[in-house]
């Protein structure tokens, strides 16, 4: 098979492969987000109008945006450092001037980010893993800037991943003007009808399809564009049987990731969760809104003579005797009262979504605004509950997008000759670099383990105290408690002394405590001992005294 029929033939089983996950995306995205997504059937255009526009109520897009805008502030926040880069080896730091270094690289990376429109496509990336269970961002190198980033909507990318679970292919749809894909990859690349519309219709839109896949066959020692480890195609859609670009990347510049893992590789997420509630809050809208009605405009009753003579408009006069009162036909009461019933459960609905979707376990609430009647250790313990059921998606996200992302965007750098000369007690030593993620979330989620830690302390304190027993300190290993806390308060490495030094360091300790008892010890032998020459020598000379006085008296 060639080149072309592979690469068609891969995409299209990559697109039947998704199929069964893009209808429940599409009612997905009428219920929950009706302004993402784009599916099969629909213009590739920006959308002005949403898909539910006869719902009663937005409650779940509100709570979903709410949802979004917390995961971002939480993880990525654009303000505050949310990574910190350093080195594999820790020695290096200790080198002369390589923390300035880093901290030069460290600006740069946040530099290309913010230049690049990361902070837009992470936040329509958190929005679109929420609602769908699954996202996908897009780097590629830019003029402006060393990366430009954007998020890839729903329903036109596929992916496939590897053993690992790695990404491992990614097929996408775009629409571009001919213009665009004339400046992109030259006239002579486009096809027929396309270059036909330079001229006349230089702004229609033309489907593109992007294959990235990684590379089965190259040589390593070549780093031309038929040798990178990615190999990437663009052709038009309805374009004649040639590719508009072949080429590649050094490192996949798509990043994906899923919220749980599903039938399929794109998962399922909190929308899946919170799309019955969703329905649900409609209906409830639709019969308060019938009910409000009744009340404020209830159908009536009159006498069958005033046909035609009765005008029901507000502050109408209509003159008629006592026996041809205008009445309502329902007793209203019952409507009013289950409207408060109504109403109740609506309320009951929202905060479902806001839970689902994420809403209020993103809402920071500082510690001295939790309500009056909650202590303050409860108030962390439903803290650290609520930050726990995020733990496995953090876990997928900063490996799958968040680190491969940084790592491309830094070597993007280094191949561009952006980044800073390291200076001269680091030429020459490979320097490979890791990303520390320093975020509030994921500073909270290593402080669950130290509030669990301290909180055992106290409690064994307070039994210890009670008890007047020390003993009780025996089932504490205490040295493991100080790494446990320094781990979970994220407490830089070498503030806290390892193992092995400890042990040299008590060593050391012992051996001078023992010398200094020896010391003791041999001082006080030598007090007795000379204690006693004294003694003896005192009784000598008193004997001798003696012996004298009796001589003499004799």
């Amino acid at each position: 098979m060639n080149t072309w029929d592979d690469v068609r033939s891969f995409a299209a089983h990559l697109q039947t492969a998704r199929s069964s996950r893009e209808e429940e995306w599409r009612e997905l995205s009428r219920w929950v987000c009706p302004y993402r997504g784009v599916f099969a059937g629909e213009d590739m255009a920006p959308r002005a109008t949403r898909r539910n526009r006869k719902a009663f109520t937005q409650a779940a897009t509100q709570a979903l945006l709410r949802g979004a805008s917390g995961m971002t502030t939480g993880m990525t926040p654009r303000n505050i450092s949310w990574f910190e880069p350093d080195f594999d080896d820790p020695n290096l730091a200790e080198a002369s001037g390589a923390r300035a270094w880093l901290d030069e690289v460290d600006r740069r990376i946040k530099a290309t980010l913010a230049d690049g429109g990361f902070y837009q496509a992470v936040q329509a990336f958190n929005t679109d893993l929420l609602w769908a269970g699954c996202a996908m961002l897009y780097s590629e190198t830019a003029q402006r800037s060393a990366l430009r980033f954007e998020c890839v909507q729903v329903g036109t990318f596929c992916v496939a991943l590897d053993n690992d679970g790695t990404l491992d292919a990614v097929t996408r749809t775009m629409a571009c003007t001919p213009a665009q894909l004339a400046a992109t990859f030259g006239k002579g690349r486009l096809s027929e009808g396309t270059r036909a519309k330079l001229d006349k219709q230089p702004y229609d839109l033309v489907r593109v399809h992007h294959l990235v896949r990684r590379r089965n066959m190259r040589d390593p020692g070549k780093l031309d564009k038929n040798n990178m480890p990615w190999e990437s195609f663009f052709w038009e859609e309805n374009g004649e049987e040639q590719f508009l670009s072949e080429g590649g990347y050094m490192e996949m510049p798509y990043f994906f990731t899923c919220w749980h893992e599903g039938q399929t590789v794109y998962g399922t997420g909190p929308g899946d969760e919170a799309m019955p509630d969703a329905k649900q809050m409609d209906v409830l809208e639709r019969h308060k809104l019938k009910g409000i009605e009744l009340l404020v405009n209830p159908p009536v009753q009159y006498p069958y003579t005033l046909k035609g003579r009765v005008d029901l408009a507000p502050g109408a006069m209509n003159p008629v005797a006592d026996k041809n009162l205008i009445t309502p036909i329902l007793d209203l009461g019952p409507y009013a009262q289950s409207l408060q019933y109504v109403q109740a459960e609506l309320q009951n609905v929202g905060l479902r979504l806001e839970k689902e979707l994420m809403a209020s376990i993103f809402a920071s609430m500082p510690l001295d605004q939790r309500p009056r009647d909650m202590s303050a250790t409860e108030f962390l313990e439903r803290k650290r509950e609520a930050l726990q059921q995020l733990g496995p998606v953090i876990s997928a996200y900063e490996p799958n997008v968040l680190t491969p992302l940084l790592e491309r965007t830094v070597a993007t750098l280094d191949r561009l000759g952006l980044l800073p000369i390291p200076p001269q007690s680091l030429q020459g030593i490979p320097l490979l670099m890791k990303m520390e993620f320093v975020s509030p979330m994921a500073n909270a989620l290593r402080q669950t383990g130290a509030e669990t830690t301290r909180a055992l302390l106290q409690d064994v304190a307070t039994i210890v105290q009670a008890t007047q027993d020390p003993s009780v300190l025996d089932k504490l290993d205490v040295d493991q408690v100080v790494d446990e806390l320094a781990t979970g308060l994220g407490v830089p490495g070498k503030v806290v002394r390892a193992d092995a030094d400890v042990e040299k360091i008590r060593q050391l300790r012992a051996q001078q405590q023992a010398a200094m008892q020896e010391q003791a010890a041999q001082a006080q032998e030598a007090a007795t001992a000379a204690t006693q020459a004294k003694g003896m020598a005192d009784a000598a000379g008193a004997a001798k005294t003696v012996g004298e006085l009796l001589q003499k008296n004799t």
